[in-house]
């Protein structure tokens, strides 16, 4: 098969990672991908990757904004130059996009939900998901025929999946090293790798720190991701006198390097369709503290592979946290266990397999 995927942009992100991983698995068993994207920091992941990407004016907020429309010609003939036979859309805009390329190219379209979105008008009456919906969870498979009118038919549960080599744990000896390459105490570290807004529940980690600090005076906290919220997130850790204790980095292309460095993932997340990086903690043997929202619940087995707690409650955040630092046999055990659980449900080669057999359906 030739898939073209559609993509707002293509910078480190849970979407891009989903892309990434997909595209990759497609190409090892023989199926030709390209990328359309208005491009980022992973573009050149594309082609050293062996897939081929292209520049187009797709990062937009507005499903009709005129960038979509400018695009549709080049991406028309991308479509007929490269034989594409089916079009993957991640987001609202490239849904729209895909539509209108699937009208004029007479190709088929199959889209995935990453998440929740509000059941506005706009997408009652011109939904837009293609022969196919591919639902991250079935938490998202549950919105997408309660919430927006989707036929139970089209939608497939498909999880996302982690690609085990790319993720590992550390013993402790390279852990040590590796923090103090990083610049960070022989304390406790606890973090969050995550996009700086607000429905991923920085402030209520923030607000559990004065908590944790009054137990454990030498923990950390790493916050590593950009976005919105990053001026307000940082003016409530100098409110709170944190400076010493909470460290913001920006060095999103370089989680996989991080993750490992934690004792504790935190994930307060207000919603979330699955919890990529929760999945991404677990495939390195780092136990997780998490919001019971969404499809983290798929991911997180609360007492297995680490603890949930309910969403915008810094109090009982606070005290998983403790609970957990005061234990390392179990955080140990944890992320044995956490790993072991990321390989057995959450595989790439599972992903890729699952996704094909919703293409085939679509072409048939």
């Amino acid at each position: 098969m030739r898939i073209l995927f559609l993509a707002n942009h293509f910078n480190t992100g849970g979407i891009t990672s989903y892309v990434m991983t997909l595209a990759r698995g497609l190409l090892r068993k023989g199926h030709h991908v390209v990328v359309a994207s208005s491009g980022g920091d992973r573009v050149s992941e594309c082609e050293f990757g062996g897939m081929r990407h292209v520049m187009a004016s797709l990062r937009v907020k507005c499903a009709v904004h005129p960038n979509i429309f400018l695009s549709l010609p080049k991406l028309l003939r991308l479509v007929k130059d490269e034989k594409i036979d089916i079009i993957h859309a991640h987001t609202r805009s490239t849904q729209v996009c895909a539509a209108m390329l699937s009208r004029l190219a007479g190709i088929p379209v199959v889209s995935t939900c990453h998440g929740f979105f509000k059941p506005h008008w706009g997408r009652r009456t011109f939904p837009l998901w293609g022969k196919a919906v591919i639902a991250i969870s079935p938490q998202v498979a549950t919105h997408l025929t309660k919430d927006l009118c989707v036929e139970k038919k089209d939608v497939t549960v498909v999880a996302n999946g982690i690609d085990l080599d790319n993720f590992h744990p550390e013993d402790l000896l390279k852990k040590a090293d590796h923090r103090r390459r990083w610049d960070l105490s022989d304390g406790p570290v606890i973090g969050i790798v995550a996009r700086l807004s607000d429905v991923k529940g920085h402030c209520y980690l923030i607000d559990a720190m004065t908590d944790v600090l009054k137990i454990f005076p030498k923990v950390q906290c790493l916050i590593v991701g950009v976005g919105p919220e990053e001026k307000r997130l940082k003016e409530q850790v100098r409110s709170k006198g944190l400076e010493q204790s909470v460290c913001f980095l920006n060095v999103v292309n370089k989680t996989s390097e991080l993750v490992p460095l934690l004792d504790i993932f935190i994930l307060p997340s207000l919603q979330e369709g699955l919890g990529l990086s929760a999945m991404e903690a677990g495939a390195c043997g780092v136990p997780v503290i998490a919001s019971r929202v969404g499809g983290i619940p798929e991911v997180v087995v609360d007492g297995e592979t680490g603890i949930l707690v309910p969403s915008r409650d810094s109090k009982a955040l606070a005290d998983a946290i403790i609970r957990l630092l005061g234990d390392p046999a179990k955080m140990l055990v944890l992320g044995q266990r956490a790993r072991q659980v990321v390989a057995e449900r959450f595989s790439s080669d599972r992903m890729v397999e699952r996704t094909i057999e919703v293409y085939q359906k679509v072409l048939r």
